[in-house]
């Protein structure tokens, strides 16, 4: 060792303590005693203690060992001994008794500090430094000392710098083990390192930062040794320290550190989560220091580029292409803005340009590559320039200029052969042939695969299998079948050897496309085990990118129908008809469950019985009276299934094409030959533009533009001639209903037929289909069209719950007949008391009035059961007389279920009639006094009377209306795919003509101009029967447009959302319609537009509730639509089938001249049920609405019950009523906060005031008047009411009128509403999120309290991760509202995770929406804002209460409830006089028995509630009487005031003009005196306002006493 090595031990130092132990001398006969034995060791180990004073290290050992001799378990001499050989540098006698020791006492920290100081000596360093750790271990108290010698074996192990070397001894034992770990650390010592620092944890202590750079070293340790969950749990610990202690430099090395790691264990959506909270550090540290001048020295440059890079990175490998695209823009800027060059510069560009290629951005993408190739000009980077060309000649293929792509391309290939680079010739000979296959160039791809192929090292297998997979490609586009296969097995047998899942994915497609079409039954049998492997494979991938939100490829949407239709022409061959039908409608689901916000995203592709049976689908058909022909459109064949009800599937049918053509085309020719206009240049100006440009109008106007200037473009023969085989019309008719025409020749004339298109079918005008005898397929039958089965369900399933209810509205109206007697009646049977030993026998439900056709018959069947009071043999339930269950209207069974407003004691079960229970006297007498003054009305309500009562009448009168919408005001431009639109036509002339004629045939006022908007689009159509729009839209894209909602948020063109109704927005409606006409999305510049395959504008409004929906499938001129318009509705005016008016329509247009021909009449269709609709009673029913609403209106005018007596104890609002109430007003407010920002500050300062007047009544002696502008916001007036607050008039003027505050606080709403007011001061300057929350409000409790839970976690535990997937998240983010308030306040997806931005702004804001959204809650408490209880996180409370309380009841004292309009006397007069009283009757039934003592009880509980509730309200009302006369006297000393000072005289007064000498001078403000009417009136408002006070706290009190009764009542009878 060297001699400078630090001195490990100390010989002088003090032994350890001895124990002794009994044994035989060595060489004595004679045993000895144990006191000897003690005596012997004594002196023995004095002596070698005498030995080691003089240095005689050898005469101490050897005393030593004869002390051991006697006791060799004595640690004490082994101790002693183990220093000798020390002394005596025999290290490894001194290791054996070290060794020795341990293994007697493994705890003694002495025995490892001295071995390791031996291991030091014999050169073991590492041993030795666990040595000393164990010991340190074992004895913390001489921390100070083991660690010294920790810190002087560490020297072998690494270089510390002498300076720190100096400063270690005058440090403590913590910092003096963290400094070792960080060097041991920087010498790469990883394990030591680790195990240095763990032991420095042991310590406590109150050093954050040298806490912090202990777990950050450590964690860099294991991170260094792979062990990354270790190193991400310690980064992690640093995190939350550093974060607590904001420490920001560590808080950056802990972010960067665990987004790496994730990184490399493949979790790239938590990576993405750690660099998202890097950037909320940037935005933090950009807000503290001001500027980017002032950032600190660790957040460098390339630290702020390298994380945008990574972002960007991170999110293309997730696949969300936009973020990837936002964050590689803003790597370009960076690199741009801190003037950093070179190669990053270069790839910046590249990595942009390729991602604006993959979302089809194609003029960006032109764009960043040309500056990649400047760029790497500029730097002399040839292979970047090389690069760059290929990019280029890409993105010129995909706009079809194919002079410069190959051009490109070209000078791609000769640069890469220049360099001698194979792998870069590789990818150029590959793009220069994909190009050529996008040309449909397949020779010359072929020539470059093959150098592609011949250009691959011997290794790069991936390159091979590629080649060998995109030639098998070429060769199937040139219909060379056997050369693709040949090479698809080349390629699949690779990609399978060396595991390239996505290559062998496509071979195995392409495989089966192939095979499909074999003549081989073993083949077509492996295209089907391909096929039923392809097809969840590609429906997994969609499903997965529809969930996680990102990009997803068009070629799998492609290459699944493909799979779909290649498995059923394999089942096709093999006679397999069903499971090939299953198919079929497996796909045409999709296109319905596919439409997002579906609530049935995706079918579940896993076994067979997944899919719907054919039994299933002919019970389907059965359900309804219309045969269905449902066809399927594959490459060569076209599929025709025939169900006939009572019979099911009859027919299967596979018609095959004569040619190898292909069927799709076939028919499309036909289909073009058939709707060829006869003028279309004179058409083109009859037909009014109603398009939207398409998404990608400008990529196709770009691809048209170069295909024209191209001069080598290959012109596709795509017109065919088949004049031969007939006209498109009969070929289209032997093609589809030839095969079934037997079937069709059956059934009856103008029978009900259904049609179920598929692909370019969808257009197909099958009404004008003509059979062997020239009849027309619209004159033999009803005709209408679905997309599907299941879209055939759904609409059966709405016309059935239309027959619903209309059925139970026939019902309420039947039982409103005599006066609501039936009801009564049922009532009474109810009511009966039983006695108390008889509760708990043969109890039944509650009586369905449907199953007696006369009230008497219910009451008569009471008599027929045996009176038995005490024995269960003779008692008879009424179920056994009354059925279970019940027949309809219209024939069906029905289960039997209470009526709603019929009292039902299902929960306790306890009530049954018997026969001799007593009736209500008022009852009996009453009931049959009932008689009819008129025979109906025109709703089939009876107006009745009674002689001693007064009988309630309310009309009851359908739902039905008719809606007539379009024609929204649009401004000059709009914002429409993120584009500007500027609309051809803003004022639609032609559909303001059509809507005005429209509305004329239903008598409704058409809702047009800048009434048109979403909002009150959405709310008309709710309860519409017909509507009729007339608008702009999109076929394609599933839009419609309305008028934009007034913008009051910010300037510029309208948001698409603002004005656009999308697929998802009409799912989301609850329809009643019958019938919905739709004349939207066709121009004259489009006269190829089309309804697309799947109906899915139809669609969406049949899945929403609609019947049935009528099109058009391609523009006509607009006289001749009106003209069908006039026919269709003048037909249904009387009452018709739709199809019965679609017919009339159509004959109207066939009458006409100008009209004749086919292709004006045949476009109509109709996608739905064949439904009967009479306008008639439409518009009566409209009538009576209108009748009902004049009514209201006439009552609420003149304060006089007309037909009905209001309740005497009005409907007091529950909690959750108000607050519903309350948000539609904060709504409103936070709208408008903009436009008048003054409002929302006075109002708090009025909610303060109260607030503080409620406690302090000496407060209310201060006057206050409304300002201005609260009272010009009518919201705001609407939320004082609410909140108890009148107002009462000042002098002359009635602005500024005096606030009179609320007297109480009794739905404590004050607190709620001022919290949610300072909410939105801070809410009001994030405009995204004003316009998200309006647009949300009002929102349920339910869905309250999950979103406040979701803020609440995100704010209080930012360490729970959430996910989309969550149950208490899934409902909000699948609610598009919600989720964009969500997006608003700072949310984002990543993958199926939900982040949160945590930048200062964002914080703020979702601080400011919590407290906003706990106010508005019912249920939520308001601790959530400031710190998480998981007690009260959950769903709301009425949500969690299951059912009602059992309570007692009161066998001896019955309480009753009384309609308000029975008395208990027999005098009309008398009746009539008291008729607002509403009385609780006490009545003792028949046969009083004592109480028992629990009833006692429950009686005395019942009195002292009631008492207490009358001291409270007493106490109320004289608080309100004590409050007002505070009020009015401080008003009255107010202007009292102004009175009683002396009057001064100015010197000078403005009078005004107009006074002669004889007149006196009128000063210009001099106030007008009140007259003594008008004195009065302020004297009676203030009369009013208290007298208004006391009522409301009377009606309180009476509500509160009834819910104190209405547990032990049997029934209340409703009035």
């Amino acid at each position: 060792m060297s001699e400078s090595r630090p001195t490990m031990f100390n010989p002088s130092q003090g032994l350890s303590h001895s124990f002794s132990m009994a044994s035989l001398a060595e060489g004595s006969s004679e045993p000895i005693s144990e006191a000897e034995e003690i005596n012997e060791m004594k002196s023995l180990t004095e002596m070698g203690n005498k030995a080691m004073q003089i240095r005689d290290y050898t005469d101490a050992i050897k005393h030593y060992d004869e002390a051991l001799e006697i006791d060799d378990r004595n640690v004490e001499v082994l101790n002693a001994r183990l220093l000798a050989f020390l002394e005596m540098k025999d290290f490894q006698m001194a290791l054996k008794d070290a060794e020795y020791w341990i293994s007697l006492d493994s705890d003694s920290a002495e025995a490892f500090r001295l071995l390791g100081i031996i291991l030091v000596e014999l050169d073991r360093a590492g041993d030795a430094l666990n040595a000393f750790l164990t010991a340190l271990d074992l004895d913390p108290e001489r921390a100070d000392e083991m660690t010294t010698y920790i810190a002087t074996v560490s020297t072998f192990f690494c270089e510390i710098p002498k300076d720190v070397l100096k400063k270690i001894k005058g440090m403590d034992p913590y910092k003096k083990l963290s400094e070792v770990g960080v060097c041991l650390f920087h010498s790469k010592h990883y394990d030591l390192a680790i195990k240095i620092l763990e032991a420095a944890q042991k310590f406590e202590t109150n050093q954050k930062g040298i806490t912090m750079r202990v777990l950050l070293t450590m964690a860099n340790s294991f991170s260094a040794l792979k062990k990354n969950e270790q190193a991400i749990n310690l980064y992690q610990e640093c995190l939350v320290t550093a974060m607590a202690t904001h420490e920001q430099i560590y808080q950056t090395k802990s972010l960067v550190n665990i987004a790496t790691l994730y990184l490399e264990m493949k979790d790239t959506h938590q990576a993405i989560v750690y660099y998202e909270k890097l950037l909320d550090l940037e935005a933090e540290i950009s807000e503290e220091a001001g500027s980017e001048e002032n950032f600190p020295d660790f957040w460098t440059k390339e630290l702020q580029c390298g994380l945008h890079l990574n972002l960007s990175i991170a999110y293309k490998s997730i696949g969300n292409m936009a973020y990837a695209e936002r964050h590689a823009m803003k790597y370009v800027k960076l690199l741009e803005k801190f003037g950093i060059d070179g190669r990053a510069k270069s790839e910046s560009y590249h990595n942009t340009g390729m991602l604006n290629e993959i979302l089809g951005n194609f003029n960006e993408a032109l764009k960043h590559y040309s500056m990649y190739l400047k760029v790497c000009k500029q730097s002399g980077d040839k292979k970047g320039m090389a690069q760059a060309y290929g990019c280029l000649g890409s993105v010129y293929a995909a706009i079809r200029n194919w002079q410069l792509s190959i051009t490109y391309h070209e000078q791609h290939i000769a640069m890469a052969k220049k360099f001698s680079d194979p792998k870069m010739l590789v990818i150029a000979y590959e793009m220069m042939a994909d190009t050529y296959m996008v040309k449909e160039d397949y020779e010359r791809a072929i020539e470059n695969y093959n150098q592609m192929l011949n250009s691959c090292i011997r290794t790069d297998y991936r390159a091979k299998s590629m080649a060998f997979c995109k030639m098998g490609n070429a060769y199937r586009d040139l219909k060379k079948d056997q050369y693709a296969i040949g090479f698809y097995e080349q390629a699949s047998n690779l990609a399978e050897d060396f595991d390239y899942v996505d290559i062998l994915t496509m071979c195995h497609y392409n495989l089966a496309c192939i095979k499909r079409h074999s003549k081989q039954m073993m083949e077509i049998e492996e295209a089907r085990k391909y096929f039923e492997k392809l097809i969840p494979l590609f429906e997994t991938k969609i499903r997965e990118h529809r969930d996680e939100d990102t990009y997803c490829p068009s070629e799998y949407h492609e290459q699944l129908r493909e799979c779909y239709d290649g498995i059923q022409n394999v089942l096709c061959k093999m006679g397999n008809k069903e499971e090939c039908l299953q198919y079929a409608e497996a796909y045409r689901k999709r296109y319905i469950t596919q439409i997002k916000g579906h609530p049935v995203s995706f079918i579940n592709y896993g076994p067979q019985t997944d899919f719907w049976a054919v039994d299933r689908m002919s019970r389907l058909v059965n359900e309804q009276n219309a045969a269905v022909v449902y066809y399927s459109v594959l490459s060569h064949r076209v599929l025709s299934w025939v169900f006939v009800p009572g019979s099911g599937l009859v027919r299967f049918y596979s018609g095959k094409s004569a040619d190898v053509e292909d069927m799709e085309e076939r028919i499309q020719i036909c289909l073009d030959g058939m709707k060829n206009a006869p003028d279309w240049k004179t058409m083109q100006n009859a037909c009014e533009d109603r398009c939207l440009p398409l998404r990608n109008a400008q990529l196709q106007y770009t691809r048209r533009r170069n295909l024209g200037l191209g001069r080598d473009v290959k012109q596709k023969d795509s017109n065919k001639d088949l004049s031969d085989e007939g006209t498109p019309n009969k070929i289209l008719f032997n093609l589809l209903l030839a095969p079934v025409e037997d079937i069709l020749m059956k059934l009856p004339l103008k029978s009900h037929l259904i049609i179920i298109p598929d692909k370019n079918l969808y257009n197909c005008p099958f009404g004008m289909l003509q059979d062997w005898n020239a009849r027309y397929l619209c004159d033999r039958f009803h005709l209408t069209l679905l997309p599907s089965l299941f879209a055939l369900e759904k609409v059966i399933n709405n016309e059935v719950n239309y027959m619903k209810a209309q059925d139970d509205l026939d019902f309420e109206r039947s039982q409103t007949r005599n006066g609501g007697i039936n009801k009564v009646l049922a009532q009474m049977v109810m009511t009966n008391a039983v006695s108390p030993d008889m509760e708990s026998e043969n109890s039944h439900d509650t009586y369905d009035l449907r199953m007696t056709a006369n009230p008497r018959l219910l009451t008569s069947m009471l008599g027929t059961l045996p009176a038995s009071a005490n024995s269960n043999k003779g008692d008879n339930n009424l179920d056994e007389k009354i059925p279970s269950t019940q027949h309809s209207p219209r024939g069906g069974l029905s289960s039997k279920k209470p009526l709603p407003g019929i009292v039902s004691h299902n929960t306790s079960n306890k009530y049954r009639s018997q026969i001799g229970c007593p009736l209500p006297m008022e009852k009996m007498l009453n009931s049959h006094t009932y008689t009819t003054l008129t025979n109906r009305t025109s709703t089939g309500t009876d107006i009745t009377s009674s002689t001693l009562c007064i009988t309630s009448y309310q009309q009851i009168c359908d739902t039905d209306t008719c809606v007539v919408f379009g024609n929204p005001k649009l401004p000059e431009k709009l914002l429409l795919h993120d584009c500007e639109w500027r609309p051809s036509d803003v004022y639609l002339s032609a559909a303001i003509r059509e809507l005005r004629a429209v509305s004329s045939y239903l008598n409704v006022d058409p809702i047009t101009g800048p009434d048109a908007t979403k909002e009150k689009f959405k709310s008309s159509v709710e309860n519409a029967t017909v509507i009729h729009i007339a608008t702009h839209g999109c076929w394609k894209e599933g839009y419609l447009v309305f008028t934009p909602g007034e913008i009051k948020l910010q300037s510029g063109p309208p948001q698409q959302s603002s004005y656009i109704l999308t697929l998802e927005d009409i799912l989301h409606l609850k329809l009643r319609a019958k019938i919905v006409v739709l004349n939207v999305g066709y121009g004259p510049n489009r006269s190829k537009e089309c309804i697309p395959p799947g109906f899915a504008l139809p669609s969406a409004f049949l899945n929403a509730g609609a019947q049935c929906v009528l099109v058009s499938m391609w523009p006509l001129p607009n006289i001749a639509m009106e003209k069908f318009y006039y026919h269709f509705y003048t037909t249904l005016h009387k009452g018709a089938l739709v199809t019965d008016a679609l017919g009339a329509g159509i004959k109207g247009l066939r009458a006409d001249e100008r009209f004749k021909d086919p292709f004006y009449w045949s476009a109509w269709i109709l996608i739905g049920k064949d439904v009967n609709i009479n306008l008639i009673q439409i518009q009566h029913a409209m009538l009576d609405q209108t009748l009902n609403k004049t009514e209201k209106e006439l009552e609420e005018e003149s304060g006089k019950e007309l037909l009905n007596p209001k309740n005497v104890l009005p409907i007091v609002p529950t909690r959750e009523d108000n607050l519903t109430t309350l948000q539609e007003c904060l709504a409103s407010l936070l709208l408008h906060h903009k436009g008048q920002p003054e409002v929302i500050p006075k109002l708090i300062d009025l909610l303060d005031s109260a607030l503080k007047r409620l406690h302090t009544e000496e407060n209310n002696r201060q006057t206050t008047r409304l300002p201005d502008c609260v009272i010009q916001s009518s919201k705001a007036m609407e939320m004082l009411r609410l909140l108890g607050f009148h107002f009462q008039a000042k002098g002359t003027s009635l602005t500024n009128p005096y606030v009179v505050y609320p007297h109480w606080n009794k739905d404590e709403l004050l607190i709620p509403s001022y919290d949610a007011l300072r909410a939105i001061l801070d809410i009001c300057y994030d405009v995204d999120c004003v316009q998200a929350i309006n647009d949300m409000l009002p929102l349920n409790q339910d869905n309250i309290s999950l979103l406040v839970d979701v803020l609440a976690l995100t704010k209080h535990a930012s360490d729970v991760q959430l996910k989309v997937t969550d149950l208490s998240v899934k409902p909000l983010w699948q609610n598009g509202k919600i989720k964009n308030v969500l997006t608003a306040t700072g949310f984002h997806q990543i993958g199926l995770l939900l982040n949160f931005n945590k930048t200062p702004s964002q914080k703020q804001l979702l601080t400011a929406v919590l407290q906003f959204m706990l106010s508005v809650s019912a249920y939520k408490s308001q601790v959530l804002l400031y710190r998480l209880d998981v007690n009260l996180l959950g769903k709301s409370s009425a949500s969690k209460n299951g059912g009602a309380p059992e309570f007692s009841k009161l066998p001896s004292l019955t309480p009753v409830i009384l309609p308000r309009n029975q008395k208990l006397g027999f005098s009309l007069s008398e009746s009539l006089s008291n008729l607002t009283d509403y009385r609780l009757r006490m009545s003792t039934p028949w046969l009083s028995r004592p109480e028992k003592p629990e009833e006692m009880g429950e009686k005395i509980k019942l009195a002292r509630s009631k008492s207490d509730v009358d001291e409270e309200f007493k106490d109320h009302m004289e608080r309100a009487k004590t409050w007002h006369q505070i009020t009015v006297v401080a008003q009255a000393n107010e202007n009292l005031a102004q009175y009683g000072r002396p009057r001064t005289t100015p010197t000078k007064v403005k009078v005004r003009p107009g006074s002669t000498a004889s007149q006196q001078r009128t000063p210009v403000k001099k106030e007008r005196l009140l007259v003594i009417p008008e004195v009065d009136q302020r004297r009676d408002y203030a009369g009013f306002l208290l007298q208004q006070r006391m009522d409301n706290i009377d009606v309180r009190h009476k509500t509160e006493v009834m819910k104190l009764y209405l547990p032990y009542i049997q029934t209340t009878p409703s009035s």
